[in-house]
């Protein structure tokens, strides 16, 4: 709530001072809260610039302070709260878009476990098929000569048949 409560005193602050004739010599006695009434003491406005100060909104010089060009620009752009709304935006979407990309990537991860496990399965596969290949040939080469042994056979058995029929 107190971090809520310097924010609308930046924005109430900043609009005062930018609004102001002498944007770069503004007191620090100066400074108001959200009832535009002036801080309970030096001590407390000296606090509230150098938290202005740390934002980058203004420079502390002794007892005055100037806007520093972010400050305007942050004036100009609709002031504090809207810059820091813009801010929450911002960090949201580079936070959304930061876990797509993580989600991305896991997927990507996954494809690639996938499509390595599908390389592994097809050389296992070849494999086989080389195995299965090497087996046919063996066969077939079997079989022609088993072809060839039934026909020599075939050939001297009928030689001998007729050898032995001729007589």
């Amino acid at each position: 709530m107190i971090e809520h409560q310097d924010d609308l005193n930046i924005e109430i602050n900043l609009r005062i001072i930018c609004e102001s004739n002498d944007k770069y010599e503004f007191h620090l006695t100066d400074f108001v809260d959200k009832h535009n009434r002036q801080l309970s003491s030096k001590y407390v406005s000296e606090k509230f610039a150098s938290l202005m100060e740390r934002e980058g909104l203004i420079r502390i010089s002794g007892d005055f302070c100037s806007v520093e060009k972010f400050g305007i620009k942050v004036f100009n752009s609709g002031g504090w709260l809207k810059y820091l709304s813009n801010q929450e935006k911002q960090e949201t979407e580079i936070e959304l878009s930061t876990k797509e990309k993580e989600n991305l990537v896991l997927e990507n991860l996954k494809l690639q476990n996938e499509a390595a496990e599908y390389q592994k399965s097809i050389r296992g596969l070849e494999s086989q098929n080389r195995n299965l290949t090497r087996d046919n040939l063996r066969l077939e080469n079997w079989d022609i000569r088993f072809r060839w042994y039934i026909a020599i056979g075939s050939f001297i058995v009928g030689f001998v048949l007729e050898f032995i029929m001729g007589k």
